[in-house]
C-alpha cells in the first residue's frame, strides 16, 4: 500500500473515552478486526503526498488560528460494504469548513468528504455479528472535535497535533 500522509480531527479525551466503552463492547464479544490501532479515534480529513510533509506541519499552526473547536454529534451507524462499522457524524458547517480548507492541496481534492469514525474493520461475517449488539448498546452522542492531527500511513507514523481554542 503507498504510503500517505493524513489530516485527521480527533475527539476530546471524554469522547475518547466513551468511544473506547464502545471499543470494549466489540472486544468482550470476541471480535478485534484490522483497524489501526494505538491512534486516536478520529474523522479523516484528507490526505496528501508524502513530500508535503513540511507544508503540512506549517498548515497546521495556520489552522489554529482560523478554527476553533466545535461540537460534533454521532447519530448512528454506517457501514462501508460490509468490511467497515462506523459511527456517523451529523454534518455541520464547522467540518465543511475545515475540510473545504483543507482540501485544496489535498491528493484528493475532488472526492467529497465521507466523514465516518471506524469502529471496526473485520470480515462481513463479524461485522453482521457485531452490527445488531452496537445498534442495541450504543445511543447518540455529542463529542468535541479538539485536535487537528498529522500522520503517515502505513505503517502509522504520528507527525503533529494542534489544539483548536
Amino acid at each position: 500500500m503507498e504510503k500517505k500522509l493524513y489530516i485527521i480531527a480527533e475527539l476530546d479525551e471524554d469522547s475518547q473515552m466513551m468511544i473506547k466503552e464502545y471499543e470494549k463492547i466489540i472486544i468482550e464479544n470476541g471480535f478485534f478486526g484490522k483497524q489501526t490501532k494505538n491512534i486516536p479515534y478520529h474523522i479523516t480529513l484528507c490526505s496528501f503526498p508524502t513530500d508535503m510533509e513540511n507544508t503540512l506541519i506549517e498548515l497546521l499552526d495556520k489552522i489554529n488560528t482560523r478554527h476553533n473547536k466545535f461540537i460534533i454529534n454521532f447519530s448512528g451507524f454506517g457501514l462501508f460494504g460490509l468490511n467497515v462499522l462506523f459511527m456517523n457524524p451529523t454534518m455541520n458547517l464547522d467540518l465543511i469548513k475545515m475540510y473545504n480548507y483543507l482540501k485544496e492541496d489535498s491528493f484528493e481534492k475532488n472526492r467529497e468528504l465521507a466523514a465516518h469514525l471506524t469502529l471496526i474493520i473485520d470480515e462481513p461475517e463479524n461485522i453482521l455479528k457485531i452490527l445488531p449488539i452496537m445498534v442495541e448498546k450504543i445511543k447518540t452522542f455529542s463529542g468535541v472535535i479538539k485536535y487537528i492531527s498529522l500522520y503517515e500511513f502505513f505503517p502509522a507514523r504520528f507527525i503533529k497535533r494542534i489544539e483548536l481554542k
